[in-house]
């Protein structure tokens, strides 16, 4: 069961850069810390508008396909959502027709499980283990 909606992906160039534009639209946000997560090339930071998470995703790598769609003009890409049951919530969505792309532990997400998938739309939905954060 979905528990939750945590936030929109947006591709960007500069972590820091996006934080100084969207300070103008919402003046005081909330920043998280920046995470650098290795395995998927990226760095990634949240910023809270009014009580909603934009994350920034900035590839760290110029091979990855991220990368390649940011130089498209790639921008809003993913929405993340929470669930309190990884295996039953990827057994439902797979039987609706949602295809798994992976599944990881995510810095970002005190190294619970996240799992990306295609939904019938070609969009990209990250979902991400609820409850207590796994141990190290």
């Amino acid at each position: 069961m979905i528990t939750g909606f945590h936030h929109v992906g947006c591709l960007v160039q500069s972590i820091e850069e996006a934080i100084s534009d969207y300070s103008l639209l919402h003046p005081g946000g909330n920043v998280s810390a920046v995470f650098e997560i290795e395995d998927q090339k990226v760095r990634v930071c949240f910023y809270e508008i009014c009580g909603m998470n934009v994350e920034f995703v900035s590839p760290s790598d110029n091979t990855t396909s991220l990368y390649k769609l940011l130089q498209k003009n790639g921008s809003f890409y993913h929405i993340g959502v929470f669930t309190d049951d990884m295996e039953s919530e990827l057994k439902r969505l797979e039987e609706g027709g949602y295809r798994q792309i992976n599944q990881f532990r995510s810095p970002a997400f005190e190294n619970r499980f996240c799992a990306f998938l295609l939904n019938n739309e070609m969009h990209l939905i990250e979902l991400i283990e609820s409850g207590k954060p796994a141990a190290d």
